[in-house]
């Protein structure tokens, strides 16, 4: 599978990922600064699972329907860049949390994530019935929740000096998109 946008394509993982992967998940990449860094720094050997699950995709006869990740890749270059997720934050409500990861620090700023993380909830949208999509991030990753507004997710929740961390404290912040808001935007 691949969605193609005008600066970025969303893709299935690819064997040739390897080196690619083994660069870009590292401890030492300044992506963990922002990705849920409460949680905790991942382990090389962490990283090293990350990394051969991906590949296991890139191998897998039967693909999950729709794609529960892509990879991010930069047109121009048909660079690997990051990764889009989903998973069932309760499949039993039919509640769906999506995530953006740019792992190459490089192409930040550069507008790729909006227009991947619009790619990836396009396809979310069409590809099942769901009324709603949302996403989940802290105070301290504000880039985050500025390309979620640009992409045309709003703050639904936000639950005040939720997580210290770093020598202070921030708010948890989920942004969401109903199907009939983003179905209107999209005209």
């Amino acid at each position: 599978m691949r969605i193609e946008g005008a600066a970025v394509s969303l893709r299935d993982w690819e064997s040739g990922d390897a080196a690619r992967l083994t660069d870009l998940l590292v401890p030492e990449r300044p992506w963990h600064e922002t990705n849920g860094p409460y949680f905790g720094r991942p382990t090389a050997q962490d990283l090293a699972g990350l990394r051969r699950r991906l590949l296991e995709l890139a191998e897998s006869p039967a693909l999950p329907e729709p794609r529960t990740s892509l990879g991010v890749v930069r047109r121009s270059d048909d660079l690997l860049v990051g990764t889009v997720t989903w998973y069932w934050e309760s499949e039993e409500t039919d509640w769906r949390r999506l995530g953006i990861v740019l792992w190459d620090e490089s192409v930040w700023g550069q507008g790729l994530g909006r227009e991947a993380l619009t790619l990836w909830t396009d396809y979310l949208f069409a590809a099942t019935d769901a009324l709603r999509l949302d996403l989940a991030t802290y105070s301290g990753n504000p880039g985050m929740v500025a390309l979620a507004k640009r992409a045309g997710f709003v703050e639904e929740a936000r639950m005040r000096r939720a997580r210290r961390w770093a020598g202070g404290v921030h708010d948890a912040v989920v942004l969401g998109v109903l199907r009939e808001e983003w179905e209107a935007g999209r005209r």
